[in-house]
């Protein structure tokens, strides 16, 4: 397997226990594409590449600058960090497979620069 599916695959998975970890109502539907890309790794790359995680105001990579579901502030920063750092883990896997939709670039240096200056 591509190192880019490895770590496409591991990020999905920390991706579906921090969803789960945050009561995140897409964390079943992320660990569904990581059961199901053993069967069907292109038709779970062309999920991955859509517009649902990467376009818009409904778009995962959006759900990154949700609001605080009532954790202590130190927690949420926390996991906001994570989420956007295993979606740029995601993003460049994606772009190694040569799957990348136009979003993407986008949403890698949004979080980049977020991440960098603690935002």
């Amino acid at each position: 397997m591509h190192e880019s599916r490895n770590q496409l695959l591991s990020a999905l998975g920390r991706l579906a226990e921090l969803l789960q970890r945050i009561g995140h109502p897409r964390a079943l539907e992320v660990a569904d594409h990581l059961v199901r890309f053993r069967q069907a790794p292109g038709q779970v790359l062309r999920r991955l590449n859509g517009n649902d995680w990467w376009a818009g105001a409904g778009s995962l990579a959006a759900e990154t600058m949700a609001d605080n579901p009532g954790l202590p502030e130190a927690v949420w920063r926390r996991e906001v960090r994570e989420f956007r750092e295993l979606m740029i883990e995601i993003g460049e896997a994606l772009q190694a497979e040569g799957a990348a939709n136009p979003g993407i670039s986008s949403w890698l240096l949004a979080f980049n620069n977020w991440n960098a200056s603690e935002v």
